[in-house]
């Protein structure tokens, strides 16, 4: 079997999700795809692409504990499993494939392991006869990052368009037709967890209303979205990251907020920020060719613009 699904970038929400706010995430047509078939011996395999990592073989007496067999092993581990020859089906091969996630070998911040973990997840519990929930994805995704994060990558990936998530929770919104968009990579890869860490350590010390000033303008979107709060939204998420010094605005990020504003599209990074992709928002009703005008000038300044679109469809069997 192979079973896909689809990468993700955070629209607004990232950070005040953690405090309970509502987010917008949005999967994108970059997949990663799980197939499973019989080994071609008695020995379990585990191979990759994307991700880098040596190809690994296990009598099965065991769970494999090479990285590129780590998701199965988390799911595995999750439903209590102690050894692969516990399953009772015969040696198989595993490959995963997160390249879509990558440019010139760097990662670009697309959500590729919530993205891997899902199609796994999804995999083996149709394997074995299993039914796949949501909330049993989250958490298998968040043990296997530490216990870090909110699961909206998960979530993203497993429902497809654009979903409201707050709370563990799901559900489908809409994206206005007028507001288009242009994801953009700053050029360098960043470690979410590392952000996650030093944003906990700030709550418990800081003064939290950058936070809170974050959380209510993601409300306010969540329920009517337009460039002026994504506007005003931008400039509080730039207030948080000056009062928690969480470095989500890298040089990168910022000059890519100049090249939008002088363009007049409003810029953001997604996600935990720090490096990885980015977006811009336009209104294209005021000027129809202005993400082409964007995307060349950010292209010039040596940023790299992928061509993606939204995924509307989440994870599933490859058709």
């Amino acid at each position: 079997m192979i079973v896909t699904a689809p990468g993700k970038v955070v629209l607004f929400g990232e950070y005040a999700v953690l405090a309970g706010a509502p987010a917008a995430v949005m999967a994108v047509n970059a997949h990663a795809s799980v197939n499973i078939a019989a080994s071609e011996d008695d020995q379990w395999r585990f191979s990759s692409k994307g991700f880098v990592s040596a190809p690994s073989k296990s009598n099965g007496n065991d769970l494999p504990s090479n990285a590129g067999a780590g998701f199965t092993t988390a799911v595995l581990t999750h439903w209590g499993y102690g050894s692969l020859r516990k399953l009772d089906q015969g040696a198989l091969a595993i490959h995963t494939d997160t390249a879509a996630f990558f440019h010139q070998d760097k990662k670009l911040g697309l959500g590729s392991s919530a993205a891997a973990c899902t199609a796994t997840y999804f995999a083996l519990a149709k394997l074995l006869g299993r039914e796949p929930d949501l909330k049993e994805a989250i958490e298998i995704h968040r043990t296997w990052q530490g216990g870090k994060g909110s699961g909206l990558d998960v979530a993203s990936c497993w429902s497809g368009g654009v979903i409201r998530f707050q709370n563990a929770t799901a559900e489908a919104a809409l994206w206005p037709s007028e507001l288009s968009w242009q994801l953009v990579w700053s050029g360098a890869s960043a470690a979410t967890t590392d952000h996650i860490t030093r944003f906990d350590d700030w709550r418990e010390s800081g003064d939290v209303e950058p936070l809170n000033q974050l959380s209510k303008l993601s409300q306010q979107l969540c329920t009517a979205p337009n460039l002026s709060r994504l506007a005003a939204y931008q400039q509080a998420l730039m207030d948080l990251d000056n009062s928690a010094d969480l470095k989500i605005f890298s040089s990168e990020h910022q000059e890519l907020v100049k090249i939008a504003e002088s363009i007049g599209l409003v810029y953001k990074p997604c996600g935990a920020g720090g490096g990885d992709i980015g977006i811009a928002f336009a209104d294209h009703t005021q000027r129809p060719s202005i993400l082409k005008d964007f995307r060349a000038a950010a292209t010039a300044a040596g940023f790299y613009c992928p061509t993606l679109e939204m995924a509307q469809h989440g994870v599933r069997f490859a058709q």
